[in-house]
């Protein structure tokens, strides 16, 4: 896989960190991508790259229940989830496939970018 994953912090002023993959090209799971615990409070996933439709799968696998969010991408465009109280993760990991169906690992054809924006 060719894709680029970088984290930036806001330094003092905030807590936040921006967590951005480009160059997805496959279902590669991304794996604890902040590298500690967090809260995640929006996601982004930019198809302009890409003429299919594509998901982005959210999860933490320390949680039994509830354990995934999706967002679903429109080929050429960008798709946003916005998450105002946050949802608290133990471990963030992430991964993007053709469908939307909890855990698909469909290829896809193009190449996609993911950002998280967390605490």
């Amino acid at each position: 896989m060719a894709a680029a994953l970088s984290i930036t912090g806001f330094h003092d002023a905030v807590t936040y960190k921006i967590v951005k993959c480009t160059g997805i090209t496959d279902t590669t799971n991304q794996v604890n991508v902040t590298g500690s615990s967090g809260t995640l409070y929006a996601a982004y996933l930019d198809s302009a790259n890409c003429t299919a439709n594509v998901s982005l799968h959210i999860l933490d696998p320390q949680r039994t229940t509830n354990t995934e969010f999706v967002v679903r991408g429109i080929g050429s465009s960008t798709s946003s989830l916005q998450i105002p109280t946050g949802f608290a993760f133990d471990q963030l990991n992430f991964y993007v496939s053709a469908n939307s169906i909890e855990n698909d690992n469909t290829s896809f054809s193009g190449t996609v970018a993911v950002t998280l924006v967390c605490t």
